[in-house]
C-alpha cells in the first residue's frame, strides 16, 4: 500500500473488540495492529484477551468472541508490552478510534497502572469522513462498500483494522485536495493528538 505523503512513517490500523461499549464498566476482548513500520516492513499483531469477565451474550452476537475463546488469551496487561512498542510513535488509525477505541486503551493502561502508549498522531476515519462531508451513513462496512474495499469477518479486530487503513489510502486518492503539505501538516489537519 503505497501512502504517499505518509511514507517513512509507522502508520497502523487499530481496533478493539469489547464486552461492550462503555470503558468504564466493560473490558477489551481482542485487539488488532496492522499496517507497517516507518521502513516499510509490514506489522500484523492481533490477540484475543482474556477480559477477567464473562462476555454478555449480546457481544458476542456482534464480534462472534465467546467466553471459551479468551480463557487462555492473556489478560490485557500480558499485551501491553507489545501494544505499547508498536503504538509509541506511530500514526494510529481506527474507525470511531477517537470516542471509543482509544479511550478503552487509556482505562486499561488506568487499570493495570501503565501510561497509555504515545502515538504520533490519531487518526480517525469516521471523523475525516464527516468532516469531508461524504453524503449517507459512515459506518465502516458502508464506507468499505462506497470505495470497494472488501471487509470479511466484520467486527473481528484484525479485519476492521485493516479495513479502516484501506479506507484513510481510498479518502486519500479519491480526496487529494484534502492532504495537501507536508505529512505533519496533514496530520494535523485530519489527525488528533492522544
Amino acid at each position: 500500500m503505497d501512502s504517499g505523503i505518509l511514507d517513512g512513517l509507522k502508520v497502523l490500523g487499530f481496533d478493539f473488540e469489547t464486552t461492550g461499549f462503555n470503558p468504564r464498566r466493560d473490558r477489551v476482548v481482542q485487539f488488532a495492529l496492522v499496517g507497517s513500520n516507518s521502513d516499510g516492513s509490514p506489522v500484523n499483531l492481533h490477540s484475543l484477551v482474556n477480559p477477567g469477565c464473562r462476555i454478555p451474550t449480546e457481544s458476542s452476537k456482534v464480534h462472534g468472541i465467546m467466553d471459551d475463546d479468551v480463557r487462555d488469551a492473556g489478560g490485557f496487561e500480558e499485551h501491553f508490552e507489545s501494544m505499547r512498542e508498536l503504538i509509541d510513535g506511530a500514526v494510529i488509525v481506527g474507525h470511531n478510534v477517537v470516542s471509543f477505541d482509544w479511550r478503552f486503551m487509556e482505562m486499561e493502561c488506568i487499570r493495570i497502572g501503565r501510561e497509555a502508549p504515545q502515538p504520533l498522531a490519531i487518526v480517525d476515519t469516521l471523523v475525516v469522513a464527516r468532516s469531508f462531508g461524504l453524503p449517507g451513513r459512515h459506518k465502516l462496512g458502508l464506507l468499505c462498500e462506497r470505495f470497494g474495499i472488501r471487509l470479511e469477518r466484520s467486527h473481528r479486530a484484525d479485519a476492521d483494522a485493516g479495513a479502516t487503513l484501506l479506507l484513510l489510502w481510498k479518502l486519500m486518492g479519491s480526496y487529494p485536495e484534502k492532504f495537501g503539505g507536508s505529512a505533519q501538516e496533514v496530520l494535523d489537519s485530519i489527525g488528533s493528538r492522544p
